[in-house]
């Protein structure tokens, strides 16, 4: 079939033109119908522009509503009776205003407490001060509300406030004013189009504020209106148009923000009532461009099959890559309309699947390789630490031995030698203790479970009583969660980082330590703050790797390994730790352990 073999283009760049020259072709059929559309444009045009100065006049009457009713409620809260507290004359000015008006539904006045001192409607004691009108009234500003139901009234109400200085300028109350709405049903009902118009009001997620005008079942406040012309005016697109309004009509309408832009004025006219006269023209038009459409569709379906199959075999081929099946492999030879350009793509895709499964294969070896490595090296150091004590500890028993017998007995070059010795056995006997306790950590760790972190301060705490003695170093702490984790090395977490803050004090101020804990999203951090002698920033990740001193060990006694086996146990949870600091005026470890609860649930 030669049509099917000229549908069939082979290159995207070639179904673009295809396309291209059917909206050419389309465009020229639509031109028939140019007459009658160019009567009914200009016809169009005079309706809306017609419509806009309507619009134009609404908005201005709208908001001029709007500002005189918060200009009586600012006089009212600017009386004289207001400003110097006279309560029992403001309270006959209120009532006079009251009852001369036919706007407000209810007039009150409530302190600077809260408490309703006056009120024309049924509210006389009772508090506001959690009001947002009272609230933004004792900023100083004044405040109108949405649409609320009274609970006088009953009926949907607006709400106008404004604050109440007295003659020093210091804020001293609030007047407020309840209006119902059927005064601005009034105004909207002036602004109707013909015998099928209507004005509303809608607010921005499409609650009708006005009644109804042709649908009973539309109540204000209960009832949402879903159409175009909500979605434009949300949009600030073009804000006159036709389209289908709530209650199924063909209408013309504009709209007009009012209100501050709270509020979208809607005055809509049908559109059989305006074009009337043009039916047989538009029934012709529609007609021909149904036919075009149709057509367009049609060859719109085709091409977009075309390319569109192909394209699905490539998403599945992506998802199967996704999931890690490296062997899949997208099948596009039998998709005969498939375009040049997305075959190519196919078999790029296939390509990169089998290098992608090659370094993953040479990934997952060298992961493999790297665990074996790292097993192999813990216990090599707990091997090598274990294997190392019994000869060290003969080594330090004897020189302890010379020390004994021998002290003052030889000269004084001899008692140094042995002294040197014995110190020397004792700190590596402390650095073997130390490394293998850093070798157990990933090794000898028990199994996580629940733990009472406020408990394991308190044994810490305990542990560290002495030492906080001797330096006279305050302590505090906030309430301590229950994590889980390995008790023990949460103990020997803390115990090591509280720890350091004691020993690295600064002479000239007794030493004070915060633990707090804090849960953020999915993980507790925590933090042990001091008031020591801190440190360079330049060393916050160095002060982590084993074996790492900033300071001479006749100073500051220690191995270097207690904020790298801290560094372990933070990791082997799944946390991280780091350090903050100011030379001279405060350190802070901070470190963080998951929620491991709420990862459960």
């Amino acid at each position: 079939m030669w049509i099917s073999r000229w549908f069939v283009l082979k290159t995207l760049k070639a179904r673009l033109r295809f396309f291209g020259i059917f909206l050419v072709l389309m465009v020229g059929l639509l031109i028939t119908g140019s007459y009658i559309l160019a009567e009914y444009s200009q016809t169009e045009q005079n309706v809306i522009g017609s419509m806009r100065k309507n619009g134009a006049v609404q908005q201005t009457v709208i908001d001029n509503w709007f500002s005189a009713r918060a200009a009586e409620i600012r006089n009212l809260a600017n009386l004289q009776s207001a400003e110097q507290g006279d309560l029992p004359d403001l309270e006959k000015d209120l009532a006079f205003f009251a009852s001369n008006q036919r706007e407000f539904e209810s007039v009150s006045f409530a302190g600077g407490d809260g408490i309703v001192e006056f009120s024309t409607g049924n509210q006389l004691g009772a508090y506001f001060s959690d009001r947002t009108y009272f609230e933004e009234a004792a900023k100083g500003k004044e405040y109108i509300s949405d649409v609320v139901i009274g609970k006088v009234s009953g009926q949907p109400t607006i709400l106008f406030s404004s604050p109440v200085r007295d003659s020093a300028g210091r804020f001293s109350g609030v007047v407020f004013g309840s209006v119902s709405l059927r005064s601005i049903d009034q105004l909207m009902a002036q602004f109707r189009n013909g015998a099928s118009g209507e004005s509303y009001l809608i607010d921005r997620g499409g609650q009708m504020i006005t009644e109804s005008r042709f649908s009973e079942s539309r109540k204000r406040l209960e009832s949402k209106v879903n159409s175009e012309i909500l979605n434009r005016a949300l949009l600030e697109d073009l804000s006159t148009s036709v389209y289908t309004n709530y209650h199924g009509k063909k209408v013309l309408g504009t709209y007009q923000f009012v209100f501050h832009k709270k509020w979208i004025a809607v005055s809509e006219i049908e559109v059989n009532e305006v074009f009337r006269p043009f039916y047989t023209q538009l029934v012709i038009v529609s007609l021909i461009t149904f036919l075009v459409l149709a057509l367009g569709a049609f060859l719109m379906l085709r091409i977009s099959s075309s390319i569109e199959r192909p394209i699905q075999h490539l998403l599945k081929g992506v998802h199967r890559l996704e999931w890690g099946d490296y062997d899949f492999k997208v099948e596009y030879e039998g998709i005969a309309s498939a375009p040049v350009e997305l075959v190519r793509l196919c078999e790029a895709f296939n390509r990169m699947s089998q290098t992608i499964r090659n370094k993953n294969e040479a990934l997952t070896l060298q992961s493999e390789e790297l665990s074996r490595s790292n097993a192999e090296l813990e216990q090599f150091a707990y091997v090598a630490s274990h294997d190392l004590q019994e000869p060290l500890r003969m080594v330090a028993s004897y020189v302890q031995l010379l020390e004994k017998r021998y002290k003052g007995r030889l000269d004084q070059d001899a008692d140094d030698f042995i002294h040197y010795a014995s110190d020397g056995a004792h700190r590596m006997q402390n650095l073997i203790n130390d490394l293998l306790a850093f070798s157990r950590v990933g090794t000898k760790g028990k199994a996580f479970k629940p733990v009472d972190s406020e408990v394991v301060l308190q044994h810490v705490l305990a542990n560290l009583q002495q030492a906080a003695k001797e330096n006279g170093a305050t302590i505090t702490h906030d309430p301590m969660p229950t994590i889980t984790a390995d008790s023990t090395q949460v103990a020997q977490l803390l115990q090591n980082l509280i720890g350091n803050a004691i020993k690295f004090c600064d002479p000239a101020r007794a030493p004070v330590i915060h633990i707090a804990a804090e849960l953020r999203e999915e993980e507790w951090l925590f933090s042990v703050r001091d008031n020591g002698i801190g440190l360079d920033p330049k060393y916050r990740d160095k002060i982590f790797q084993i074996f790492q001193r900033l300071h001479n060990k006749t100073k500051y006694p220690g191995t270097g390994i207690g904020l790298s086996i801290c560094k372990k146990i933070v990791e082997r949870h799944g946390g991280k730790i780091w350090v903050e600091s100011v030379p001279g005026v405060f350190t802070t470890f901070y470190f963080t352990l998951p929620d491991r609860r709420s990862m459960d649930q």
